[in-house]
């Protein structure tokens, strides 16, 4: 079953961490959205322009099965009230929401890290720290599950990747990403 795909865009988002993602996902006959606060463009970690085909208060949230928040500075992305009502809504019916590096706190900042557990990639040195500080159990490993929420660090995007995928397929993708791990000549 195809399904809706949203990528949340922001500026600074690193946009490395989802690449993999991305690349398998045209595959898979899912469709994606870039998601942004506003249509305006945002520059990435690499330094790559990306124009959002919707802005977040455009988005309808019965229209979505999952969103992947990459990292970056997330802070960037937090204080967004219609962000926050996006997740919320998301995780009420249990879409996937899956996050990686910095994106966790996206997540926290809603409050669906509550009562979870997540990983990240962030220090308290960090400007979006606040938003995992004090939120649900964060455990020290690179690719967290729990239920509906899928979180990883940044080096992790080959697990990130192929967990997001597994979601996708409702678990029956057991290795999407073998072209990625296993080089050939081919």
């Amino acid at each position: 079953m195809s399904k809706s795909v949203f990528l949340l865009v922001y500026e600074t988002v690193a946009e490395f961490e989802v690449a993999v993602l991305l690349t398998a996902l045209r595959g898979t006959g899912h469709s994606l959205t870039t998601v942004g606060l506003t249509r305006e463009p945002v520059t990435t970690t690499g330094r790559l322009t990306l124009l959002p085909d919707v802005a977040i208060d455009a988005v309808d949230p019965a229209a979505v099965d999952a969103l992947v928040v990459p990292g970056g500075d997330a802070a960037h992305a937090m204080g967004n009230e219609h962000l926050r009502a996006l997740i919320r809504s998301l995780d009420s019916r249990s879409a996937l929401l899956a996050a990686i590096c910095g994106g966790p706190a996206v997540l926290g900042d809603a409050g669906v890290l509550d009562g979870r557990r997540y990983t990240a990639a962030l220090e308290p040195t960090d400007a979006a720290y606040v938003g995992i500080h004090g939120r649900g159990t964060r455990e020290p490993e690179l690719l967290v599950t729990d239920r509906n929420l899928v979180t990883a660090v940044g080096s992790a995007y080959l697990l990130f990747a192929e967990e997001v995928l597994r979601h996708l397929a409702d678990g029956s993708a057991t290795e999407p990403l073998t072209y990625f791990r296993e080089p050939t000549m081919a």
